[in-house]
């Protein structure tokens, strides 16, 4: 699986290197603002706090008491991982059970609040591309089908006291049943879930204003509405397992959904080659929780 992901990965980044004038590229690279690629990783490194702290309190909401200066040192572990592992998901199943290390009966508890941490996410990326849609000239089906979806997703997730327990009463019992004793309809967990929303609004927007940032950086001419539908939906196609960390589903989306608004194709591959290097810098914190840890090797030694 791992081959194909990064086959697809070399292809996308093969066409876009093909495509687009890389001459063009480099010279918006070499004459890049770089007082704002500073601010953009301020900017994520300020959402990442917030982040970590999102996850503090949804973990509090499930029963588990960790101190919130640790639940920033796994984020911001996760985070790296996550750049440098050949999966986005291998940095949350490290922070998970790191969360769970040492506490009885806390896997399931640790993995639902990671999982749980990544929705809430999930539903601040789609409230923002709701916003910004508004503001676009996009056909009013899409706006539509796609404000249709968040209204059922909230639906959902606000009826959980209805099917959650029925949920819980169907299937059989074994190891792998242990998803039944997560208190989804607990009102503690209500209220960190809901608490959470504009956390991950305040995230998202602090994300985009970073691409904001490295578009002026480098002369990527667009509104800060395009920017946030531009972002957050690349943000959830490059979420899917489909290609290596996101390359190349990243970078082909911002380059596409630019164009499609009339910016610069070069501007906006520039704009992604900085972002790479913005997260690179945003993970460095990680990457010395991991260094303090004793490594990967560490991990591994301990998980097994």
């Amino acid at each position: 699986m791992i081959w194909i992901k990064l086959i697809l990965s070399v292809i996308l980044l093969g066409y876009l290197a093909w495509a687009l004038d890389l001459g063009a590229i480099l010279g918006l690279l070499k004459t890049a603002d770089w007082s704002l690629v500073i601010a953009a990783c301020l900017c994520l490194i300020i959402g990442q706090v917030f982040s970590a702290i999102r996850w503090a309190w949804l973990a509090r909401g499930l029963g588990l008491t960790v101190s919130i200066s640790k639940k920033v040192q796994l984020y911001f572990l996760g985070m790296f991982l996550s750049l440098f592992l050949p999966s986005i998901i291998g940095g949350d199943v490290a922070r998970g059970w790191l969360l769970a290390k040492g506490k009885e009966k806390a896997g399931w508890l640790a993995a639902a609040s990671v999982i749980l941490e990544r929705l809430n996410g999930v539903a601040g990326l789609a409230i923002v591309i709701s916003f910004c849609m508004f503001f676009l000239e996009v056909p009013s089906l899409w706006i539509w089908l796609w404000n249709v979806g968040l209204l059922v997703g909230f639906i959902v997730i606000a009826t959980t006291k209805l099917w959650w327990p029925k949920l819980q009463d169907s299937g059989r019992q074994g190891k792998l049943s242990g998803w039944k004793s997560l208190p989804l309809t607990s009102p503690e967990f209500a209220t960190a879930w809901w608490r959470s929303i504009p956390v991950s609004l305040l995230f998202q927007a602090l994300v985009v204003q970073s691409h904001v940032f490295l578009g002026l950086a480098v002369g990527l001419e667009l509104s800060w509405f395009v920017y946030g539908f531009m972002v957050c939906l690349v943000a959830l196609a490059s979420a899917l397992p489909l290609s290596f960390n996101g390359f190349g589903i990243r970078e082909a989306g911002y380059v596409g959904i630019a164009v499609w608004f009339g910016a610069s194709s070069e501007a906006a591959a520039a704009m992604a080659s900085l972002w790479i290097v913005v997260l690179i810098i945003a993970a460095i914190p990680g990457g010395i929780v991991l260094w303090k840890l004793g490594g990967t090797k560490a991990l591994k030694k301990d998980k097994a």
